[in-house]
């Protein structure tokens, strides 16, 4: 038993040397983020007492990506995705930094915070572009769904730790040393990046900006699948992810919390996004992730409907509230890592970039803009209400993924088909040159794969 548990471990968690680095880096550094995540809302609102605040400093750091995440994708695949990862790191550690100058000698203002924000933005709009591609290169095809829900479950296994420690810190030190400790842990990343051995990324071949933009939307819009499912989420993304920019609102003005208790929130939140990332890479998930994306849908729904009536006076007692909070968690990040790996195992190598910049566009560039929507209506309604509106959307989504089967077509590629980018509706079906470049991209991964599974 203990020989097959650790043959699990290293097939389906370690699978070679590179993934195992790039793992342990991004654990280092998602952890320091969510210190970030914890103290800016903290700051905003002591700065503001404003719930739309906390929305405008989101759009902020997120608007960018949904701006310019298009130009962010050409460029992961026109250089070295590590160069990238590594520069774009290094410059949101420095907006980080600033805030937390800022914080500490008491200038903190919330232009000043926006202004940093901003910056942040526009190195994430480069950076997840380029995380996401690079996840590729480090293992084989028949590994990219595994991966994937690893690499998930890693990032929200950080939203367990994280928030706790950051808790303690915002309690004892203050803002500026948890924004500090976001700054220092982006080094996990870098030296991740420089320690991984991975054969040198291929180029864009020189293809003008413009057009390789247009490549790839044009294979967006013409594989239905992947049409369908970025539509879906970007309503998903719009109306019930950013619930959770309005936590610290919803702690503090709601539920009288103070830092540890928003913490404790977060963390719930961390632990069932951990159980869903984890289900999400799970082979019944892999034979029917149409049916379990509606599953994960109606789960995030229900569960805010019953984290709004958890409240003083509400119907429900009040530790359902964490519990409610738990399951969300579970069905937000299980719906878009499943939708995100059922695209990714679909997409052909030399699109990658450009075509999970469109997700990031849809996923990242959508919450933002919800995030303003739920503060300013929080403004004028209550919290609770907003979130049970919420609630009611993410239901919706799932009764009419179920019901129109709108999700259908959502079965993996066979590696012929996902090299050549022949999916039966995709547009570049019948461009010769197009396919052959992949052929040739597909036979130089089986090459080196194995090399990277033994180093």
């Amino acid at each position: 038993m203990p020989g097959r548990l650790a043959q699990l471990i290293r097939d389906k968690v370690y699978i070679n040397r590179n993934h195992a680095l790039f793992m342990g880096g991004t654990f280092v550094s998602a952890t320091g983020g969510w210190f970030q995540s914890v103290a800016i809302g903290w700051l905003v609102l002591d700065l503001t007492g404003s719930p739309a605040a906390l929305g405008l400093v989101t759009l902020a750091m997120m608007g960018p990506v949904g701006a310019l995440g298009l130009f962010g994708g050409a460029l992961v695949d026109r250089v070295d995705r590590r160069r990238v990862v590594m520069v774009s790191t290094t410059i949101g550690a420095v907006a980080v930094g600033a805030m937390s100058l800022l914080a500490a000698t008491g200038q903190a203002t919330l232009g000043r915070l926006v202004a940093c924000a901003l910056v942040l933005g526009c190195a994430n709009a480069a950076l997840w572009p380029a995380m996401q591609s690079f996840l590729k290169e480090l293992v084989r095809g028949d590994q990219l769904r595994g991966a994937i829900a690893v690499n998930s479950a890693r990032f929200h296994l950080t939203r367990v730790l994280g928030p706790a420690l950051a808790g303690l810190t915002l309690a004892r030190y203050g803002p500026a040393a948890c924004l500090a400790i976001t700054a220092a842990s982006q080094v996990g990343v870098m030296v991740a990046a420089v320690l991984i051995r991975r054969p040198r990324s291929r180029k864009g071949g020189g293809q003008p900006l413009f057009s390789a933009i247009a490549e790839g939307v044009r294979y967006v819009r013409g594989e239905r699948f992947v049409l369908r499912t970025m539509i879906v989420t970007a309503l998903f993304s719009l109306l019930v992810v950013p619930y959770e920019s309005q936590l610290p609102a919803f702690a503090r003005e709601v539920l009288g919390m103070d830092p540890q208790g928003l913490a404790t929130l977060m963390t719930a939140v961390g632990g069932g996004a951990v159980g869903g990332a984890v289900l999400s890479g799970m082979s019944l998930v892999k034979h029917r992730p149409g049916i379990w994306m509606a599953v994960y849908a109606l789960s995030a729904g229900g569960s805010l409907v019953a984290l709004s009536m958890a409240v003083p006076g509400g119907p429900l007692p009040y530790w359902c509230g964490p519990a409610a909070l738990s399951l969300s968690g579970f069905g937000v990040i299980g719906y878009l890592t499943t939708a995100n790996a059922t695209v990714q195992v679909r997409v052909p190598e030399r699109l990658m970039g450009r075509v999970m910049s469109l997700w990031v566009v849809v996923n990242a560039g959508s919450m933002p803009l919800g995030s303003v929507l739920l503060g300013n209506l929080a403004e004028r309604f209550s919290l609770p209400q907003v979130v049970m509106w919420s609630g009611g959307v993410g239901i919706a989504t799932g009764v009419l993924a179920l019901v129109t089967r709108i999700f259908t077509g959502s079965r993996d590629l066979p590696a012929a088909e996902r090299a050549q980018g022949t999916a039966p509706s995709s547009p570049l079906r019948a461009a010769p040159a197009a396919s052959a470049e992949d052929r040739v991209g597909a036979d130089e991964h089986r090459r080196t794969a194995p090399e990277s599974a033994a180093a």
